[in-house]
């Protein structure tokens, strides 16, 4: 029996701002936009607005270990929400998806998040997308994504795997970003002057 996202989470969209979502310093909510998600899914909270709740309808806040997926544009990343003020929505260019209650023993969200990242899903995300001046994916769409899940302890594992290769990731662009600079330091001292033999030796 194939199994589909749609079995394990349940779906929401992002909260229904009219217009331009505007910064207001009384504004109630700070709002997660697609400007605020980063390459490998991390949300960048230090650089989200808060703004204004226009309409009536539940804020819909999002909690600890909500997913929240990129759905329009070309880019379909889905993010785990972790250290988030308390009122916090998303954008309606994000569903957010909550693991069920039947499921939270035998679910990790953070499992859920990782798979919809995979190649098979995005694969799946680009051939489904709709839409002509920007791309996106429906709701339906999103419920029938493929989901292969293992037992908790394998979840666990991949997901532990899965935080190792993002620490040693930023670990590499950390040492790559401070050799630029070295580098542009040396090429910065050519420029100003020669250098001498003992400065070449130096470096």
């Amino acid at each position: 029996m194939t199994q589909t996202l749609g079995d394990f989470v349940d779906i929401s969209t992002g909260y229904p701002f009219r217009g331009r979502i505007e910064p207001s310093k009384e504004g109630e909510a700070f709002v997660v936009q697609a400007r605020n998600i980063g390459p490998d899914g991390e949300i960048f909270t230090d650089s989200l607005v808060c703004s204004e709740l226009t309409g009536k309808k539940d804020p819909g806040w999002l909690k600890f270990n909500d997913i929240i997926f990129l759905a329009k544009g070309t880019k379909n990343t889905a993010s785990l929400v972790k250290d988030l003020p308390d009122n916090t929505v998303c954008s309606p260019h994000f569903f957010r998806l909550r693991v069920k209650a039947s499921k939270q023993k035998s679910v990790l969200a953070e499992f859920i998040c990782w798979q919809l990242n995979q190649e098979a899903a995005q694969r799946y995300f680009k051939v489904s997308a709709e839409g002509s001046l920007q791309v996106s994916i429906r709701k339906t769409i999103l419920q029938d994504t493929s989901i292969a899940l293992p037992d908790v302890a394998t979840q666990n594992s991949l997901v532990e795997l899965h935080r190792n290769v993002i620490r040693e990731k930023k670990t590499y662009e950390k040492l790559i970003e401070n050799r630029q600079l070295e580098m542009a330091a040396i090429a910065s001292v050519l420029l100003k002057k020669p250098m001498t033999t003992d400065e070449q030796n130096d470096y």
